[in-house]
């Protein structure tokens, strides 16, 4: 179990960083975009569209490991005050409304996703890009959420009825 694991999370990791890369090429985007407009008066359509691409790929890659590194918002006003094993316990039973949020966000996202490849679905601007791809990564954004939340969700089970790490 250990190993599996293991391997859920480095998925996690590695996903997350290879996409947090995309936002050193966003800001050099948005460099480039500033000296264009402001600079030479030359605005480009591209780069804002570029720029809107990436950080929306950044954001759906990076959840899972957001969710391995327990940096997702939480109401700490209370959850703060509990003991871990309690954490542990209320994470557990919230992981229900989690996946099944994750889940209709799954189907749906699949769904979207498969119609727009199906058309080669384009941004409909004057640049018209393909937003198809945009839509695989939220797909498997939301796929490798789901697999860190099951890992956590056994790790929390695990401490709730043993009171030690697994």
């Amino acid at each position: 179990m250990r190993k599996l694991l293991s391997i859920i999370d480095a998925l996690s990791v590695w996903t997350g960083k290879a996409a947090s890369w995309l936002v050193l090429i966003v800001v050099v985007f948005v460099i480039y975009e500033i000296l264009m407009r402001y600079v030479f008066h030359l605005p480009t359509l591209w780069v804002s569209e570029s720029m809107v691409f990436g950080c929306g790929v950044t954001y759906v890659l990076g959840g899972g490991w957001a969710l391995l590194d327990n940096r997702h918002v939480k109401i700490d006003l209370v959850y703060g005050r509990l003991t871990p094993r309690q954490r542990a316990i209320i994470d557990s039973i919230t992981f229900a409304f989690f996946a099944l949020y994750l889940s209709t966000f799954f189907w749906a996202s699949a769904k979207y996703t498969w119609r727009s490849i199906l058309v080669r679905e384009t941004a409909g601007s004057a640049w018209d890009p393909p937003v198809y791809p945009i839509k695989v990564a939220l797909v498997v954004g939301v796929i490798l959420l789901l697999l860190q939340g099951v890992a956590k969700l056994i790790r929390d089970l695990h401490f709730a009825i043993k009171g030690r790490e697994l």
